[in-house]
């Protein structure tokens, strides 16, 4: 009797160390039931309904790429009814790159035992669709492989949305970057041919470019004689600025129109001694009040009467180089 017992106890403490112990690894790939056995005959019934309701693509194939299983949404985009589409494969449906790369990526599932992600894109007649799968591995209840399962999502919408709202940023950054450089390089109508550009900030290689193509742009359109820069707010001067200031002039010139440099500082007409850029061709004034002034009166023509004082720089080719009289100051010897 105590032998027994002694027998009963130690198997159920057996019984426990199995209850307890992990699953064990060899069953790695087993299904776990899904179905209630309660549901009999109805269980393939609740399956398919399952399947054909799922707002996914859903496919089972064999070991030879061969449609075993679909849902109606997946025949669907393939144009047909699951009927047709069961028992065929990839190489049935789709151009030949598409099925390859759809098989290989199928044996590679196989090949490793575990799912596979991605995006991927495909030709459709109403454009491009873009798709998001998820392909795994199908085994029996032994563990041996049986074929491969995919859900795929229909990303096309969400990516032509996207791709709108990135387009419609595109757009919107293209408008902001024409208003700054509209507010970067403003040119204001004075008078009949006179247009004035008040610069401020920092004149780089880019902003540079700006100021020529809008200044040329509106001697043209507006049939100006004379154009106004006026450098009052440019904190630095240098070859590269003077330089810009002196290619507009020249550009200005092939259009019948002169350049009147306006607002130069003590500080910054050293800077443009210390350099070797010549300014020639641009008339420079003290202020923007007195270029105004000078620009109306080329007007009509009385800048070229304008007698130079004894000892000053006389007038060249109808461009004043400097005059007191204006209020020109001389910038560098001719």
């Amino acid at each position: 009797m105590d032998e027994l017992k002694a027998e009963i106890a130690r198997l159920r403490g057996r019984i426990a160390e199995l209850e307890s112990a992990p699953r064990d690894d060899s069953r790695a790939g087993v299904e776990e039931r899904v179905v209630s056995p309660s549901v009999g005959q109805h269980g393939y019934d609740y399956l398919v309904a399952l399947v054909n309701h799922a707002p996914n693509i859903f496919f089972i194939k064999d070991l030879e790429h061969r449609y075993v299983a679909i849902s109606r949404l997946a025949a669907q985009y393939q144009q047909m009814t699951p009927d047709q589409a069961l028992g065929r494969s990839e190489r049935d449906i789709f151009p030949p790159e598409i099925a390859e790369k759809m098989i290989s990526e199928e044996v590679e599932v196989l090949a490793s035992g575990k799912p596979l992600e991605y995006e991927q894109e495909l030709p459709d007649p109403s454009g491009t669709r873009y798709f998001y799968t998820i392909k795994f591995p199908i085994y029996d209840t032994k563990g041996a492989p049986l074929g491969v399962g995919a859900f795929v999502t229909d990303l096309t919408d969400l990516k032509r949305s996207e791709l709108d709202r990135l387009s419609m940023k595109e757009q919107v950054i293209r408008a902001q970057q024409a208003a700054i450089r509209e507010l970067s390089t403003p040119l204001v109508p004075l008078g009949p041919g006179v247009l004035a550009m008040p610069l401020v900030g920092t004149i780089d290689s880019m902003r540079a470019r700006e100021i020529l193509e809008t200044l040329l742009d509106g001697i043209s359109q507006q049939s100006a004689h004379t154009a106004i820069l006026d450098i009052t707010g440019v904190r630095f001067v240098d070859t590269q600025v003077a330089n810009a200031l002196v290619s507009a002039a020249r550009a200005a010139r092939l259009l019948g129109a002169r350049v009147v440099l306006t607002g130069i500082t003590p500080a910054v007409a050293r800077t443009l001694v210390g350099l070797e850029s010549s300014l020639d061709g641009i008339v420079t004034l003290g202020t923007l009040a007195s270029g105004i002034s000078y620009a109306m009166r080329a007007g009509d023509g009385s800048t070229n009467k304008m007698p130079a004082r004894p000892g000053s720089p006389a007038t060249s080719n109808g461009v004043l180089q400097a005059n007191p009289a204006n209020g020109a100051a001389p910038l560098a010897p001719r």
